[in-house]
C-alpha cells in the first residue's frame, strides 16, 4: 500500500478522532492490514497523541506500584516461563535442543530490569518510537548488515471457539467487529513458549529463506513428524507463513520477511520468526503439550488497570 493513498489514510485519521477505542478505528485497521504495509506516520502519529494523552505534565510517568506491575507485564512476554529453562521437561528440552541445532544464531535476552521506563514513556509521548523499543533488539543490531540472534521469551496466541489456535493479526481479520475480537482475546488468549530468531543480511531474503531454515530445522530436531507451511498476512512482515507440526493446532512457528526498516541501511533485508514451542514439545515427547493455563494479560483484570 502506498502510505500516500489518500482515502485510507483519511479513513484512519478521521477514525483516530472518535478514539482508539472505537468501532470506526477498529474497522479501519482492518481495512488498512488488509491492502498491505501499515501506514507507519500515520499509526506513530497516532500512538504519540494516545501515550501524549496519558502523560503527566510534570513529575514521574509511573507510581512505584504501576512501575512494578509494568515491569512485571514486560517479563511476562520477554523472559522464559520455569519450564522453559527446565531441561528435563518437554518444553526446555525442545528448547534446548533447537538452540543446539541452530549454532549460528547468537543468544542474548532483553534486560526488563535495567529498562528505564520512565524514559520509555516520555519517548513513546514524544513520537520516538524506534529509540523508546530499541530495547527489543539485540545490541549493535543497526550497526552491522548481517547477524542471527536468539532469543528465549513469551508469545501471544489466541484460542478461537472453533479450537484452532491464532496469532492477534489473524483473529483480526476474522472477528468482523471489535466487540467480538475484544471478547475472544479476553476468553481465549494464551501465552506459549517460544524462541524468536531474528536475521539480517544484504538482499536477496525471500520467504523460501525462511521456509527452508525451519524445514531443515524440523529434520534435526522432530524427525519423521508431517510439516506444513502455510501463507498468512502479517502486518509487520513483506511475506510470512506459519508452519504446522504434526496435528498440534498450536502453530510451530510463524513469520517471514519483514518490511523494510528505517533504521538500517538501504538494501539490508530482516528476517523474524517465532518458534511456539508446545508443538515441538508434543512431537519429541509424545505428550500433549499445552499452552499456558489462564489470560496472557492476567493485570487487566485487576481493578482500576487501565487497558
Amino acid at each position: 500500500m502506498n502510505e500516500t493513498d489518500p482515502q485510507i489514510l483519511r479513513q484512519l485519521r478521521e477514525a483516530a478522532e472518535q478514539g482508539l477505542d472505537s468501532e470506526a478505528f477498529y474497522q479501519a485497521m482492518r481495512q488498512a492490514a488488509h491492502l498491505g504495509p501499515m501506514p507507519r506516520g500515520l499509526l506513530d502519529d497516532v500512538a504519540r497523541r494516545h501515550f501524549a494523552e496519558k502523560m503527566p505534565k510534570e513529575g514521574p510517568v509511573f507510581t512505584p506500584e504501576k512501575e512494578d506491575r509494568l515491569r512485571a507485564g514486560l517479563r511476562r512476554f520477554h523472559e522464559p516461563s520455569p519450564r522453559a529453562c527446565d531441561r528435563n521437561h518437554p518444553v526446555g528440552a525442545a528448547a534446548d535442543a533447537i538452540r543446539q541445532a541452530l549454532p549460528e544464531f547468537r543468544r542474548w535476552q532483553v534486560d526488563i530490569a535495567h529498562l528505564n521506563l520512565e524514559e520509555m514513556a516520555r519517548r513513546l509521548g514524544a513520537g520516538e518510537r524506534a529509540s523508546a523499543l530499541s530495547y527489543l533488539l539485540p545490541p549493535g543490531f543497526s550497526e552491522t548488515s548481517s547477524g542471527s540472534y536468539l532469543t528465549a521469551e513469551r508469545s501471544l496466541l489466541i484460542e478461537d471457539t472453533d479450537g484452532s489456535v491464532v496469532t492477534m493479526s489473524e483473529l483480526l481479520e476474522r472477528k468482523t467487529t471489535r466487540a467480538a475480537f475484544h471478547a475472544r482475546m479476553r476468553e481465549g488468549s494464551r501465552l506459549s513458549d517460544a524462541l524468536g530468531l531474528m536475521w539480517k543480511q544484504p538482499e536477496p531474503l525471500e520467504l523460501q529463506t525462511v521456509e527452508e531454515l525451519l524445514r531443515a530445522l524440523s529434520e534435526k530436531v522432530a524427525p519423521g513428524v508431517a510439516v506444513q507451511f502455510l501463507p498468512c498476512h502479517e502486518p509487520r512482515f513483506r511475506a510470512a507463513l506459519r508452519m504446522q507440526l504434526g496435528a498440534s493446532p498450536v502453530p510451530a512457528a510463524t513469520g517471514g520477511v519483514l518490511n523494510r526498516w528505517s533504521i538500517l541501511p538501504e538494501g539490508i533485508c530482516v528476517a523474524a520468526v517465532t518458534i511456539h514451542l508446545e508443538p515441538w514439545a508434543t512431537a519429541r515427547s509424545g505428550q500433549t503439550i499445552d499452552l499456558a493455563e489462564g489470560p496472557a494479560f492476567p493485570w487487566r483484570e485487576q481493578p482500576g488497570c487501565s487497558q
